[in-house]
């Protein structure tokens, strides 16, 4: 399924990005096209699926919708702060 291979590379960019960074990920701001084919119910459905177990369980997701531009965007990271973790 095309989702599934699609979260394998996105939590894979996550697990780098926290190593980078030496801290948890808090929250994910992500850009989503208003006119592409991934609806946001859907793409939160094998998210949810995906992250189960993996560590990645409680990471927040901010939506916004574009007219144009690409279907699905990672446009922001959040990692928690040493107090959070």
């Amino acid at each position: 399924m095309h989702d599934t291979h699609l979260l394998k590379y996105i939590l894979k960019y996550f697990k780098e990005q926290e190593e980078l960074n030496s801290r948890k990920l808090k929250k994910v701001y992500l850009s989503m096209s208003e006119f592409g084919s991934l609806k946001k119910e859907h793409f939160l459905e094998h998210f949810q699926k995906a992250v189960s177990g993996t560590g990645f369980d409680g990471v927040e997701i901010k939506f916004e919708t574009v007219p144009f531009g690409p279907e699905l965007e990672i446009t922001g990271l959040e990692f928690k702060s040493r107090k959070e973790e």
